[in-house]
């Protein structure tokens, strides 16, 4: 008798925003998942001699991520992202990425069965619901069963996307869901977090907004594990992750017009919304090769200048990015950051 079917997911792209609405639904249907083994140098090699060279880090990632799956998963879930809020696209590279894995397949082979769905909010109808019954409905299972499904897979992605308001890094929050789908308790979500996780910042620990496509930032292989370099060295870490759907509308509603990449709208109201609060530099991550990325990085460091007291550090990373000059370029901003802070408390001191 065969078992359950197999689903694969990625461990990139939309992997770090909807994990646990992925898994939850599937594992709900009765599929197994499997993830991906996390990135590292034999991984995104086979990526970059994989993809074409126009594409950027994290889709060169990407095809890495799916062609590790192959022998292990029935079908490696990749949705098409077209749109995923309303009146809004993702980068085009989203768009085509399904049919991109598929002509790498053709032409070199050893890459897993690809279960496509569309997700389009553009359609009436057309989120993550379709796209999953979809997917469900490609599977052999029934439109009830996956109605069930989607209830689990919604109240999973609810109490993800709040422990991310509330502060907790996608790292840490993703992890349990990289164990299982099944973690909610009957009858209610998981545990709010610590209160420590909640105060604001007290005491004199730096205070760094750092920004950038989640898929890139909370890698630790690509990102340099840049966010653990900065924590090790006594600094609070606070990422557009944790700001509100409303907060960043409003932090953006003095342009001209609203961005209509979706990510790139999250990042761009995100890191204005920090600018405003009490943060002691931003550091932006970004993709070579990004054309959102290279816009909004631009837009964002414009308003850190005229701020006039935020320090802003641009990191722009591909797969020829060595560690040792992050590291140093890092430090250099460590270094700038403690003397501001250092300059201005003795002003403080001067003036009482």
């Amino acid at each position: 008798m065969e078992g359950p079917p197999v689903i694969g997911i990625p461990r990139a792209l939309g992997y770090y925003e909807y994990l646990p609405l992925w898994r939850a639904f599937f594992e709900a249907l009765g599929c197994a998942v499997i993830l991906s083994p996390p990135t590292n140098k034999a991984l995104l090699d086979q990526g970059v001699r994989a993809a074409v060279d126009e594409a950027c880090l994290p889709v060169k990632m990407y095809y890495g991520h799916v062609k590790a799956l192959a022998g292990k998963a029935d079908h490696v879930f990749a949705p098409r992202m077209i749109s995923v809020q309303p009146k809004t696209y993702l980068c085009p590279k989203f768009l085509g990425l399904p049919d991109m894995i598929r002509g790498a397949a053709a032409f070199d082979g050893g890459y897993p069965p690809l279960l496509i769905v569309d997700v389009n909010t553009r359609h009436p109808g057309g989120g993550w619901e379709k796209a999953l019954t979809e997917a469900a409905g490609k599977l052999n299972f029934s439109r009830a069963r996956a109605r069930e499904a989607l209830k689990v897979a919604r109240k999973a992605q609810d109490e993800f996307e709040s422990r991310l308001l509330q502060g907790e890094h996608p790292p840490t929050a993703l992890a349990r869901w990289e164990k299982t789908g099944r973690v909610l308790e009957p009858g209610g979500l998981l545990p709010r977090l610590p209160a420590r996780h909640r105060e604001p910042l007290t005491g004199e620990e730096p205070r760094i907004a750092v920004a950038g496509h989640p898929y890139q930032l909370f890698d630790p292989f690509t990102s340099m594990n840049l966010l653990h370099k900065l924590k090790s060295r006594g600094i609070r870490v606070v990422t557009p992750m944790a700001v509100t759907e409303e907060k960043t509308r409003q932090a953006t509603c003095h342009l001209p017009k609203r961005l209509f990449w979706s990510f790139g709208q999250k990042m761009l109201g995100g890191s204005l919304h920090l600018l405003k609060g009490p943060i002691d530099g931003l550091i932006y991550v970004a993709a070579f090769g990004c054309g959102p990325d290279s816009l909004v990085g631009e837009m964002v460091e414009r308003h850190a200048r005229r701020l006039g007291n935020v320090p802003y550090l641009l990191l722009t990373v591909d797969e020829h990015t060595g560690e040792a000059g992050v590291v140093t370029r890092l430090e250099a901003f460590i270094d700038l950051v403690a003397r501001r802070r250092e300059t201005a408390e003795a002003a403080t001191a001067a003036e009482g």
